[in-house]
């Protein structure tokens, strides 16, 4: 069976974000120690031949003699996801992050597990292991949300839950209650999955999210991501956070207990197996500030795209002193201007 003797790979690109797909499939390549075959199935809504054979050219040089790897392409017309997008900040975001919801319908039958990755990410491990991590009795495996760790936590209060904050904004997940969802239900984060194709199918996942997206496109946060919460609540698994180490990994007071441990947050912090630059500042902006920038610059040069990225100083000092001294300066910053703040603040 091809979905479980092959890995698959399920991406959602355009023109715009091809340099950090580049990157992200390199990190791939380097890091892959199975001998099982690597399908990469790309869901694109522009993105032309030339540009196509390109990038196929620059990972298949890279995977030589390393993987047998297979690209599959497959056009996307956006105008459906056109009523769901409309949400201000997050317009940063492309409406290409909604077809991986085709996936089902585009990816062969005989699939039966995906994973699906964000372009804004490297992988430092073998991603033949992340497969191997899911639980096949879930419609998809993930990592939970560190920012909003529960479906309750508010929008402008995390981590807290529903129960206990005193905030006038929405839930996360806005109508959990209605929905019967208990507010201690986990919220994950959607930039990893490990899809079961199988599952997926037969539970008719699109077609519920889609439904959800339509009834409820003025209040769901973060896209596609609050409907696969509400719709998933109950037919998840949790994945370990370091396979999707996200920028609030690097904020000790967003790993609060009961929802997370001083241990997970240390190993997240230290070891993760990818790092997601989730959030509208991305490594490869010209006045990127935090830290983790070195892993994408070590995959960024590996690319012919190296070049032609005007990365940050800050970028290029991280790359030079690393990533535990680069975030410990930049720790003993955000403290001192915490304390400079208070000491101005008016009494």
């Amino acid at each position: 069976m091809a979905g479980k003797e092959d890995v698959h790979l399920l991406c959602a690109s355009n023109t715009r974000y091809i340099m950090p797909l580049t990157v992200m499939l390199t990190s791939v390549v380097c890091n892959y120690k199975s001998d099982r075959p690597l399908h990469i199935h790309v869901l694109t809504s522009d993105i032309e031949a030339a540009a196509r054979l390109e990038l196929e050219r620059v990972i298949g040089e890279m995977a030589r003699e390393k993987v047998e790897i297979t690209f599959h392409w497959s056009p996307v017309d956006l105008s459906s996801f056109e009523a769901f997008f409309s949400q201000g900040d997050l317009k940063y975001i492309s409406p290409d992050a909604y077809s991986r919801l085709l996936a089902p319908h585009v990816l062969p039958a005989d699939c039966e597990q995906v994973i699906y990755l964000d372009c804004d990410l490297v992988v430092l491990a073998d991603l033949a292991s992340l497969s191997d991590a899911a639980n096949p009795e879930f419609a998809i495996s993930a990592v939970s949300n560190v920012w909003y760790p529960y479906v309750s936590s508010k929008l402008d209060a995390p981590p807290a839950l529903n129960t206990s904050s005193t905030s006038e904004s929405d839930p996360v997940v806005f109508n959990y209650a209605e929905l019967g969802i208990p507010p201690s239900n986990r919220y994950f984060q959607s930039g990893v999955l490990v899809i079961n194709l199988k599952l997926w199918r037969e539970r008719n996942v699109s077609e519920r999210v889609f439904h959800y997206l339509a009834e409820h496109k003025d209040r769901v946060q973060f896209l596609d991501q609050g409907a696969l919460n509400a719709v998933l609540f109950d037919d998840w698994f949790r994945l370990d956070q370091r396979w999707n180490q996200v920028s609030t990994s690097l904020l000790p007071e967003r790993w609060v207990a009961p929802a997370y441990s001083r241990a997970e947050w240390i190993s997240s912090r230290n070891s993760p197996f990818i790092v997601h630059y989730d959030g509208k500042y991305k490594p490869w902006n010209a006045d990127y500030k935090k830290p983790r920038s070195s892993f994408f610059v070590r995959y960024l040069k590996m690319t012919p795209y190296w070049r032609r990225v005007d990365i940050s100083p800050f970028a290029k000092l991280e790359s030079v002193i690393g990533y535990r001294a680069f975030y410990a300066l930049w720790r003993l910053k955000r403290a001192a201007v915490g304390l400079l703040q208070t000491a101005l603040r008016p009494a």
